[in-house]
């Protein structure tokens, strides 16, 4: 399969082409050059957007795999969990450097699941949009499993991305159930935000014969731009990139 393999789209009005499939790289905390050669292995299958955090240590994977294959053609989102405007700005100069790019595309607030909290970072909600105004950053993002979160995300104009929980049983999902999580999802989509679905396997609350089936459902929900799964394995990668173009025909 050539890079073609995953369909890929405009993530809102962020304005980045991502795969439909996105690398999830929380699980990639072992040796970095084995972690780089799948995400390197992912790029060639199609998937062009990989995940990372600072908190997961998968930086120097993901800086490892660009050295392979260039800096133009992958998009990065990564997190921080800084409440203040020094702490975002500490965060991205840190992630520069450990990612060695010029420019991460999508930074995220990392898992905000409380109003409360939303209101108390709003200091580096701020710091990440004059970063983005600096060109340190190419789009703002906040991370939920909160529907009351997501919803004020609404109003937040400088909110570009949100990442978001996306599965058929409500795992992960703090304060809704999956219907209700949908609809504000959906209205966080055709409000023109980029938005990315994980927990799609319920940070491995899923297993076995139930995989394929969450995976199909996750893959097929429409106001999602990608979906991000973890992988660990170039089985696992085959096994996802198969589903992803079983679930579209």
């Amino acid at each position: 399969m050539g890079k073609e393999a995953i369909e890929r789209v405009e993530l809102g009005r962020a304005g980045l082409k991502v795969s439909r499939l996105a690398f999830g790289t929380g699980y990639l905390d072992g040796p970095v050059a084995p972690g780089a050669r799948l995400l390197v292995k992912a790029y060639e299958l199609g998937v062009n957007f990989w995940d990372t955090s600072d908190d997961y240590g998968t930086h120097p994977h993901v800086a490892r795999a660009l050295k392979e294959i260039g800096r133009e053609d992958v998009v990065i989102a990564t997190k921080t969990y800084a409440a203040t405007a020094i702490g975002a700005r500490r965060s991205v100069t840190k992630a520069l450097r450990e990612l060695e790019v010029e420019a991460v595309d999508i930074f995220l607030l990392h898992a905000v699941d409380s109003v409360a909290e939303l209101k108390t970072k709003g200091p580096a909600l701020e710091g990440l949009a004059r970063a983005r105004e600096a060109g340190l950053i190419r789009a703002v993002g906040v991370s939920s499993h909160s529907r009351e979160v997501l919803s004020r995300l609404l109003a937040l104009p400088e909110v570009d991305v949100a990442l978001v929980v996306v599965n058929r049983t409500g795992a992960w999902m703090k304060d809704a159930r999956p219907l209700e999580m949908g609809a504000v999802i959906r209205r966080l989509y055709q409000s023109g935000r980029g938005v990315y679905g994980m927990k799609a396997l319920g940070s491995g609350q899923v297993a076995g014969a139930e995989v394929a089936p969450s995976l199909r459902w996750a893959f097929r929900f429409r106001y999602a731009h990608s979906i991000c799964v973890g992988m660990i394995t170039v089985e696992e990668l085959r096994s996802n990139v198969r589903l992803w173009r079983a679930s579209q025909g």
